[in-house]
Formats: C-alpha cells, structure tokens, sequence
C-alpha cells in the first residue's frame, strides 16, 4: 500500500534529484537580465524547466526506462540519442557544471581559501570522490535526502524568498541583453533548456519506477497515479522556487554587477541578507544539495552504459564518469555554461518531440513514418538553432531562416517539427488505405 507519506517522501526525492546545479545558478542571472519582464519569463522558464520535465517523468516512469523513449526509431538512432544525452547530463557538461556550483557558490564565499587552479583541483577530488562512495548504495542517500536535508534547504529557500520580497535590495531594472530585443516569455522558454531537467527526467522516470516496484506498485495506472501526485509535489516546489529567485535576480542590481553567472548573484544576494551565518548555511545546503544530484545523474549514467556496454560493469563506469567530471570541472563555472547551450539546443528539441511521440503514440496510423520523419526535421530545425548560436551558421541559410516562425528566438525546430507530425499522421492514413 502506497500511502501519502509514501508519496509525499517521493516527491520529495524527485525535488531533491531535480534540484541540481541548473536550478539555482540559471534564475538569478535570468531575473537580472529580464528586468521588468521577470515575471513573463518565469513562466517560460517553468514550462521547459518543470512542466515539459516533470510530464517526461510520469511518460518514463510507465515506461519504466528512459531507453524505452525509442524504441521505434532505429536501433543507431536511438544508441546515438541516448549516448549523447547521458553525456550531456554527465561528465561532459552537467556533472563538472554541479562539481564547480558547490566550489563558486558554497566554499569560495566562506573565504577560507582564495580561488585558484590547486584549491578547484582539491576540492573537485574529494568532492567526486565523496560522491563516488554514496554510488555504491545512491538508494540510501536519495531517501536520506528526501526526508531530511529537503525539508531543510525549503526551510532556507523559503526564508530566503520571504526576505527577498519583503526587504529587496535594489530596484527593478530593465531588460537587457536577450530580453532587450526578444519576447521575455520565449527568451525564458529557451533559458529552461540550460537546467536540463527534461534530459533528467528520462534518466530519473527510471529511478521513480524502481521506487515505486520496490513498494509493489507494478500497475500502469497506479504508477500514473503515483507518479503524478508525488511529481506535482516537485514540480510546486521547484515552480515556487524559480519565482522566487527570477524576483531576487530582477532585484539584485546592488549586487549583481560584475556577476558572470546566476550563482554568484544568489551567493553575493544571500550574503547581502543573511550575513557570515547565512553564507555558512547555504554553504552546506548547496554541498547536499548538489551532492544528491550528482549522484543520481552519475548512477544514471553508470547504468545505462553498463547495460550498453556489458564488456565493463557499474562500478568501472562510476569510477570512469567520476574522473572525466574532475578533470573537465578544472575549466571553471563560466566557460562550461557558455560550451553547454549549443549541445543543449541540439538534444533537447530531439527529448520533447520524443516525449510528444510516445504521448499520441497509439493515435499514430503509421508509427514508423511518424517518429523518423518528426525526429528527423526536429534535429535538422535544432542543428540550426545550434550552430545560429555558435555563430557558426552560413549566412545564406542564415537569411533563409529568418522567414521561419521563432527562428530569432532560437526555437525554429518547433513549428517544423509539430507540422511534420500533423502530415505524418496525414499520409499514414493514406498509406494504410
């Protein structure tokens, strides 16, 4: 029996796998940018950012795995897909980007060392390692984490979010930079690609499967049942927590200049409120926090490519993925945000129509034509958006696209991709007549 303590403590597992490096580092610098417009670009942050993630955990979670996601694309296809997104969510961009969040927004504000290459390689050492030692069993520190620390960090978020409404610290400025020249609510949608969140979730709708199997609830229905209520507890959560800090960016022009990225503004922002006791705090906070996530990602990660490559077990792949993420962690919190969006607007177009897939998958007349022609124009549209953003695309195609809807707000793939769906279903009809 599945009882609401039983799902109140998933929820909370899921807000804790969720709650990573891209949830507090992206929105502060967003809030900032987006000025006046926070709010409208909150709501296009949540919608890729929780929404989109939080509906992929409830697809993956019946499925039981994420591999499932395509099973009917071809078998090199889907290998390449899911190679390239456990990459992108591990050693190669979010496992170094959470290793440098808990070294530039917990440690180096406590000031017992100046940042520099040694103290970054020490840190990013005993942080992977400690990490690592969790992998053996990442059971038990999920649920540790999901009934304990938490409950703590909401206690802190919302002190903190109470605070930053109550006595905020500057003015709201006005937009700038993106959000000076584009719609703030699709500027924001674009924004919610770099938590990465949606990726995740195909890696975690496993991990709540197995959750839910180990209290004997095999039933797809109750598994959507379960899943969903335990989900919207996260997805509440983190949806209030986004608010909170888009309103504490767009008010932190007093501390906020000279900030490369969102984690030094909520860092300076707290220290600002709170003091050395609340600099102590978060420090701890966003250690367990981005512990918890690590774990989960690099245990994801150490399963799918030890079932895909049964030549090397689990633990070579954790120990493997552990060494990758402190050695590329070395290149600094900045330089891996600004390598991380090009990759993300090539694979996560490629996850949501995925999602969509399996969604109308029983509607479909023609599964096979569906899912190559949709994934096929989707990559094509997203490769563009891509390079576009690598400054990289040839001018001639460049000029062409700009008679493309939402191609100046980096999301050409969609119309392209949602219409070769709607034709695809079209001439599967024909085809079966």
């Amino acid at each position: 029996m599945f009882s609401k303590k039983d799902i109140i403590v998933l929820g909370m597992m899921v807000f804790a796998l969720f709650l990573g490096a891209g949830n507090i580092i992206f929105p502060p610098m967003e809030g900032y940018t987006a000025g006046n417009h926070w709010a409208t670009a909150s709501m296009g942050f949540v919608v890729t950012g929780v929404l989109m993630p939080f509906i992929t955990l409830v697809v993956v979670s019946v499925l039981g795995r994420g591999e499932e996601l395509t099973k009917d694309l071809p078998n090199w296809a889907g290998v390449a897909f899911l190679t390239i997104l456990y990459l992108v969510i591990g050693s190669t961009f979010a496992m170094p980007r959470i290793t440098n969040v808990a070294y530039e927004m917990a440690w180096l504000p406590l000031g017992l060392f100046e940042d520099s290459e040694t103290a970054r390689l020490i840190f990013s050492v005993l942080f992977n390692i400690i990490a690592m030692g969790f992998m053996i069993r990442p059971s038990t520190i999920i649920s540790t984490v999901g009934e304990v620390m938490t409950p703590a960090l909401l206690v802190l978020l919302v002190v903190v979010g109470i605070t930053v409404f109550v006595s905020p610290l500057s003015d709201i400025v006005a937009p700038s930079q993106a959000y000076a020249e584009n719609s703030a609510l699709t500027t924001g949608l674009i924004s919610g690609y770099q938590t990465m969140d949606l990726l995740a979730a195909i890696a975690f709708g496993g991990i709540v499967a197995r959750a839910l199997a180990a209290k004997n609830v095999t039933n797809p229905q109750k598994i959507v049942k379960y899943t969903i209520s335990a989900g919207l507890v996260s997805v509440i959560l983190l949806g209030c927590l986004y608010f909170s800090l888009f309103y504490l960016g767009a008010t932190s022009d007093a501390v906020a200049q000279g900030a490369t990225n969102g984690g030094q503004i909520f860092s300076r922002y707290v220290n600002s409120l709170f003091g050395s006791a609340g600099t102590w705090i978060m420090a701890g906070i966003i250690t367990l926090a981005s512990l918890t996530t690590l774990v989960g990602v690099t245990s994801a990660c150490g399963d799918y490519f030890s079932k895909f490559s049964t030549r090397f077990s689990y633990p070579f792949w954790i120990v493997f993925f552990t060494v990758m993420t402190t050695i590329i962690s070395q290149y600094g919190l900045t330089k891996l945000l600004r390598v991380t969006i090009p990759a993300l607007f090539l694979i996560y177009p490629m996850a949501i129509m995925l999602v969509v897939l399996q969604l109308v998958r029983n509607k479909l007349p023609s599964i096979r034509l569906s899912y190559y022609t949709t994934i096929f124009v989707t990559v094509c549209f997203s490769l563009i958006d891509s390079l576009k953003n690598l400054d990289m695309l040839p001018e001639g195609l460049h000029q062409i696209m700009t008679h493309f809807p939402l191609y100046s707000q980096g999301l050409a793939w969609l119309v392209p991709a949602l219409c070769t769906l709607v034709l695809s279903m079209i001439f599967g009809k024909n085809i079966l007549k």
